[in-house]
């Protein structure tokens, strides 16, 4: 057991591994690096609430189209308007807009929303995860 614990950062990992590092008492960091076949999907999916932190690590390990996890990925939609928030190439980048195919903090809701589908769970099994990593980090880094 690790004394005072911390994360394993954008985890890839195998099964055997996950479970080695879990035992030690580790927390897993995931993000779109960690969700690119269906192998990692199924990783993804044994990492127990209590263990689990969501990470975007922007502005890399994005989730791509071509990525295993992509189907449970939802538009981002603004919380003021309701509508899918705007992509603009970086040379033409407004203050109102995401860079189109860079990840973007706010993109740790897909992370969410990939990890929730990878562990089959519905839109309220989402809060629970969310609910989950949330507690894990404030707890861990004593926020």
């Amino acid at each position: 057991q690790m004394r005072g614990g911390g994360v394993v950062h954008s985890f890839d990992g195998s099964a055997e591994e996950l479970d080695s590092l879990l035992a030690l008492g580790l927390h897993i960091g995931l993000n779109g690096c960690s969700l690119k076949t269906a192998d990692n999907l199924a990783v993804a999916a044994r990492v127990p609430l209590h263990a689990l932190h969501l990470e975007t690590d922007a502005p890399w390990c994005g989730i791509r189209r071509t990525h295993a996890g992509h189907s449970h990925v939802r538009p981002l939609l603004s919380a003021t308007s309701g509508e899918p928030w705007p992509e603009e190439k970086k040379e033409r980048w407004r203050v109102d807009a995401m860079v189109k195919d860079r990840c973007e903090p706010c993109h740790i809701v897909s992370v969410l929303q990939v990890i929730n589908g990878a562990r089959g769970g519905d839109v309220a099994a989402e809060t629970e995860v969310a609910a989950a990593a949330f507690a894990n980090s404030k707890s861990l880094f004593r926020l």
